[in-house]
């Protein structure tokens, strides 16, 4: 507890970022959704094209298949979604589900191991909220997958964020 307090205005600071993507994500959802997936699949590209590199160049060092495997794999996916936007969309809209169900699950543990302290149902809530998102998502789908990851997204930084600065308001306390 005490390594939180010493850095709490880290806290402070990645919850108002936070809580400004997320702002951000929720007025323009359908922008925050293409946007996301497109700058996912450069990140594929660009990194799948250096560990290729790195691994042709490093080929007679251990694990150099497994490596070059990886970066064709990374590069493959982030061609594909470069050209097929709404196709990753839908991948990503997929995968988003899977990640707000584990995220979710994650938090609520994170919670109840943290009750000890003043205001640990912020952390709960957001945990429930991720949990709802997944549902939202599944029951929606698939009229939801052009707006719902730049929504969801959102709506989770956003309440990530506020709990963030909860938290930090209350390592204030003495």
């Amino acid at each position: 507890m005490e390594t939180l307090r010493q850095h709490r205005t880290l806290l402070l600071c990645e919850g108002i970022l936070f809580l400004v993507l997320g702002l951000i994500a929720i007025i323009v959802p359908v922008v925050f959704t293409f946007g996301f997936e497109l700058f996912i699949g450069w990140l594929l590209l660009i990194g799948g094209a250096m560990q290729g590199w790195r691994a042709i160049k490093t080929r007679h060092s251990p694990g150099f298949w497994a490596s070059l495997a990886a970066a064709i794999l990374a590069i493959i996916v982030g061609v594909l979604l470069i050209a097929r936007p709404m196709e990753g969309v839908i991948t990503l809209t997929i995968l988003l589900t899977l990640f707000f169900l584990i995220e979710g699950i994650s938090k609520i543990f994170m919670a109840f191991s943290m009750r000890e302290y003043a205001n640990w149902g912020w952390l709960l809530f957001s945990g429930l909220l991720a949990l709802a998102m997944a549902a939202i998502i599944y029951f929606g789908w698939p009229g939801t997958a052009m707006w719902v990851l730049g929504l969801l997204v959102g709506i989770n930084m956003l309440f990530f964020g506020y709990s963030l600065i909860i938290l930090y308001s209350e390592l204030g306390k003495p």
